[in-house]
């Protein structure tokens, strides 16, 4: 398993630690200098870094862009286990660095305790990257699982305006960051944590038709 990781790491290569740290740095100084600045854990947390550890699954940790997709897909036991492992290690080096940069924020500017951030962080950043590894799963096109959540990203940000509508509070993606103060925000996350889980249904799905093909 240790080795299989490494391998995997390997592949990744190292511009994602170079690119990774980068902006991880840059959130850092950004707490140190923001000031009063509100709602900067949740931008931060709950609203960038999802979208970054996205597309460090899109774009590192692709599945059927990879050029030997087609070797690994005949060759593997278990296409299923290989897409989950690769998510795995691509999501869990960017949720590494999610954790690094709220504990340093946090010597900055305390305004949320560190379980607290990593429950803003982890359902937004798991749906946001699931739906990623499933068009990834379906598209062999270079970026386009990306771009095709980058367009949603952004399409949740311009409808912030909709909870207004009762019901829409426990489905919209970024509850703190639209609402702080919204006292359903534990069952929101719990929910689009569901639907991340349900994503990864529709992924075994299709991996087990492309194992039988």
């Amino acid at each position: 398993m240790m080795r299989r990781a490494a391998n995997e790491i390997k592949i990744i290569g190292i511009n994602f630690f170079i690119i990774s740290a980068a902006f991880t740095s840059a959130l850092i100084v950004l707490s140190g200098i923001a000031g009063e600045l509100l709602h900067f854990y949740p931008v931060s947390f709950e609203v960038i870094f999802p979208f970054f550890a996205t597309i460090a699954v899109g774009e590192w940790g692709k599945t059927r862009a990879d050029n030997n997709f087609d070797i690994i897909a005949a060759q593997s036991r278990s296409l299923f286990h290989w897409v989950l492992f690769r998510y795995v290690i691509t999501f869990g080096m960017a949720g590494l660095f999610a954790v690094f940069c709220m504990v340093f924020s946090s010597v900055f500017r305390y305004e949320l305790p560190l379980w607290e951030l990593v429950i803003i962080y982890c359902p937004p950043a798991f749906f946001l990257s699931s739906l990623c590894a499933l068009f990834g799963i379906y598209y062999a096109g270079e970026h386009v699982a990306t771009l095709a959540c980058g367009i949603i990203w952004l399409i949740v940000l311009l409808i912030r305006s909709l909870l207004r509508i009762s019901g829409v509070e426990y489905i919209y993606l970024f509850i703190r960051y639209a609402d702080e103060q919204n006292p359903v925000w534990l069952w929101n996350k719990c929910i689009v944590a569901v639907a991340g889980l349900s994503l990864w249904g529709i992924i075994y799905l299709k991996c087990k038709r492309i194992d039988t093909l």
